[in-house]
């Protein structure tokens, strides 16, 4: 029988499977699909809130510099294509010359569950128990605190 759910329930559960793949060292493909998703969905939430989101807020920080330095407009679509790159190699082959990706699975993953959390945030919700385990991981092995 079908059921009607929340997309932000559906997102976050993802959100914390990509978490729990991720921190086992399971699977960074599964992970960064998995937070590819929530990330997206958690995002456009954010938008129809009204609010910024974290690939919004990147953007325009990333355009700024990008002018200052190349003295040219970035576009949107090329900022997006290259922020999700791996995601998209991941889920999508077009033609035989798209048959291998040479990526970084792991650091892929790792900033799209940041940019997912952040998008989470964003929305005013209280992180759940494997976001904080995630933000502890982070500190510990990305800042060094």
């Amino acid at each position: 029988m079908p059921t009607t759910y929340s997309r932000v329930t559906l997102a976050t559960e993802q959100l914390d499977t990509a978490i729990e793949i991720f921190l086992a060292e399971r699977s960074d493909v599964a992970a960064l699909t998995l937070a590819g998703a929530a990330e997206e969905i958690l995002g456009q939430a954010v938008k129809l809130a009204g609010g910024e989101n974290a690939m919004q807020q990147a953007y325009e920080v990333t355009a700024k510099t990008h002018k200052l330095l190349h003295r040219t407009e970035l576009r949107w679509q090329d900022f997006a294509d290259g922020e999700n790159l791996a995601r998209n190699a991941a889920k999508h082959m077009r033609a035989p010359e798209e048959a291998n990706v040479t990526t970084d699975l792991r650091r892929a993953a790792q900033w799209m569950i940041v940019r997912a959390c952040s998008n989470y945030d964003r929305l005013n919700l209280e992180r759940t128990d494997r976001m904080r385990v995630f933000d502890n991981w982070f500190y510990e092995n990305e800042v060094g605190v």
